[in-house]
């Protein structure tokens, strides 16, 4: 009988395991099951900040990536669709990753912040050192006053109002429910914030408009990292990460055409001048041999030890002088994260690239069948090894190879192709994909 598999974006090929059983059966692996098409899930490692006042839609506007004011529309000055964003430090790098509710009232001045639990401190501690003398309140939410969840329908056409943030259909927003699309994968889903600590199904008990089961935290952990999607400081590392190497470029966290904030002068000029030369990348663990195949393949009843958080990755063979391709951020099973360098660990190509007469760059640039791995030391003293190999998401590799939002339409005049018709192509390819595997 074959194990349950799943993969995004190709098919999953099933001649063999990828993985060793070698591990002792004192130790047994407890992996958590495919996540479901349809389903959501309670949020418990996430937390809220409460921001209420007059100035706090201004206040937001200086410490955040993303743009609080509707451009264009003097009648509606602040957003009113939730959104993701990230808060970063004066160097640029990434202090928290962020979703921004608007809580609906008379006034329009009550923000929610959702971030991790453990950074609801330091992020507090951030806002005071900011607030100056603004009008506003600061308060961290207990947690039977809201509950954080996500919900997903993967054979929903609805995934595209990603791409119209400043629709009113892009963000639920009724009674004391609120909540936005999550834009950081196409079809990821939706963020919904409901009082108290009562389930979903308490506040939607119409199928229609909620579909699927409730399932544990462990398995939108898995899939995230399938769909390549970082969250936390557990693997966007705080204060060293920049936001595009996170992707949060694609994930349209970051207005590139608002006013100052903390952090963007560093964020202005890589987007103009620079290249990202690391993104966060799903990656296949394994130590045999790998099939071929165009996505990452989870195997729940994989048995295989993680590296540590922060593990450098090398190349196989003899050991190469210079930069490590990447760093090991978060697994699960034969699953994980990992910050890698574009040209060493994928087929990418970027433009602007120094070219020298020397050997080394031609040894690091990727070429296929190159594999890579990262070894570590175990609390038992023994060394252990795990080789991996990096996936690009296909939204990915089209924002690579497109250029990104540098090489958009001018203002005033219409883009070669509409974002409408980008998700359009986009959800036909992924759903050839989907038929092909099945």
């Amino acid at each position: 009988m074959l194990r349950p598999r799943i993969s995004i974006g190709g098919r999953c090929l099933m001649q063999s395991r990828l993985l060793s059983t070698t591990t002792p059966k004192a130790y047994q692996f407890k992996n958590p099951a495919s996540p479901p098409d349809t389903g959501y899930v309670r949020l418990t490692n996430r937390g809220l900040i409460s921001i209420t006042g007059a100035d706090s839609a201004t206040f937001l506007q200086g410490l955040i990536t993303q743009n609080m004011l509707v451009a264009n529309d003097p009648k509606k000055p602040t957003r009113r669709t939730g959104a993701y964003a990230a808060f970063l430090n004066s160097k640029g790098r990434v202090s928290q990753d962020a979703f921004i509710y608007p809580v609906p009232s008379a006034e329009n001045n009550e923000w929610l912040v959702e971030v991790d639990k453990d950074q609801v401190p330091v992020l507090l501690k951030h806002m005071k050192k900011h607030k100056l003398r603004a009008k506003l309140k600061l308060r961290a939410l207990e947690d039977d006053e809201r509950t954080i969840w996500s919900s997903w329908n993967d054979h929903s056409q609805q995934r595209w109002a990603a791409y119209n943030l400043e629709s009113e259909s892009a963000s639920t927003s009724f009674s004391q429910i609120i909540g936005c699309i999550d834009t950081r994968a196409p079809g990821f889903g939706a963020r919904i914030i409901t009082p108290g600590s009562d389930g979903l199904r308490t506040h939607f008990p119409d199928e229609s408009q909620l579909t699927g089961d409730e399932v544990g935290l462990d398995s939108y952990t898995v899939r995230r990292i399938l769909n390549g999607v970082p969250e936390g400081q557990s693997e966007i590392i705080s204060e060293s990460a920049l936001p595009m190497e996170c992707n949060m470029d694609m994930a349209r966290a970051i207005d590139f055409r608002k006013g100052c904030y903390v952090g963007q002068e560093l964020t202005i000029r890589t987007h103009h001048t620079g290249v990202v030369h690391k993104r966060i990348l799903p990656v296949q663990l394994y130590t045999e041999n790998l099939d071929s195949t165009a996505a990452p393949v989870y195997d729940p009843s994989a048995e295989l030890s993680l590296p540590p958080a922060g593990s450098r990755i090398m190349f196989t063979g003899p050991r190469r002088r210079g930069q490590p391709p990447g760093k090991f951020l978060n697994g699960v099973g034969n699953i994980g994260l990992a910050l890698c360098r574009l040209e060493m660990m994928t087929d990418i190509r970027l433009g602007g690239r120094e070219e020298t007469d020397g050997e080394t760059n031609q040894e690091t640039l990727y070429t296929p069948g190159k594999e890579f791995k990262v070894s570590w030391t175990t609390e038992t003293e023994q060394q252990a090894e795990v080789k991996m190999q990096a996936f690009v998401p296909s939204w990915v590799r089209e924002h690579i190879q497109s250029g990104g939002v540098r090489k958009s339409a001018p203002i005033g005049q219409p883009p070669a192709i509409s974002t409408t018709e980008r998700a359009q192509k986009m959800l036909e390819q992924l759903e050839e994909e989907r038929t092909q595997r099945n």
